[in-house]
């Protein structure tokens, strides 16, 4: 089995990012528009995934189109999941996102307990595809958990919300180049220092 996850590079997650946000606006105006209703529509779109990912893990390499497919409806099943909890169980948002949070650390700790690597670049195999799209699913309930927690805290505006996790990504991709920086260059002078001195 070939590696069935692309390149991440930039238009990957603006890739991802445009799936996403078609796959719910789709999911909205057929909970809405169309009155579905929240759980026929979580039940509509979960069916559609279940077919999705059958045959994504039927194939033995990257297809885009199926792949993408799954991206998409994993996205909305995953919001819808919050939504469910939130809107018709009444949960807590501070619960949800604690409780995805938590479940998201346990999806990746068993994953790499089995596999000894959380790298995508080795989905190669049943198991590492499975935790993938798990550890997918989780991520995207608990992004959609937290980021209704940050509006109910707030009281800000959808727009001026996305500013706080645009700017702790920001700061932790800031920190990353930096530890990366510093690491290079401590590399390079370590190098430095053990090259033999030049014969006199």
């Amino acid at each position: 089995m070939l590696n069935k996850v692309p390149e991440v590079t930039v238009y990957f997650w603006i890739i991802k990012l445009l799936c996403t946000t078609v796959g719910e606006s789709f999911a909205d105006y057929v909970n809405e528009t169309l009155g579905f209703g929240l759980t026929n529509t979580t039940l509509l779109f979960s069916a559609a995934l279940v077919v999705a990912l059958v045959a994504q893990f039927r194939l033995n390499r990257y297809v885009p189109g199926i792949y993408w497919l799954a991206v998409v409806l994993i996205g909305v099943v995953g919001t819808l999941l919050t939504d469910n909890l939130t809107d018709a169980r009444g949960v807590p948002l501070w619960i949800s996102t604690t409780a995805f949070a938590a479940l998201l650390a346990v999806v990746f700790g068993i994953w790499y307990a089995r596999e000894r690597t959380l790298s995508i670049h080795t989905i190669v195999t049943t198991p590492r595809e499975a935790f993938y799209w798990l550890a997918v699913l989780v991520t995207f309930a608990l992004g959609t958990a937290a980021g209704d927690w940050t509006l109910e805290l707030t009281g800000w505006s959808p727009g001026a919300a996305v500013l706080l996790p645009l700017g702790l990504l920001l700061a932790g991709i800031g920190f990353i180049v930096l530890a990366l920086g510093a690491l290079s260059k401590g590399s390079e002078k370590q190098a430095g220092e053990q090259q033999p001195a030049p014969a006199s």
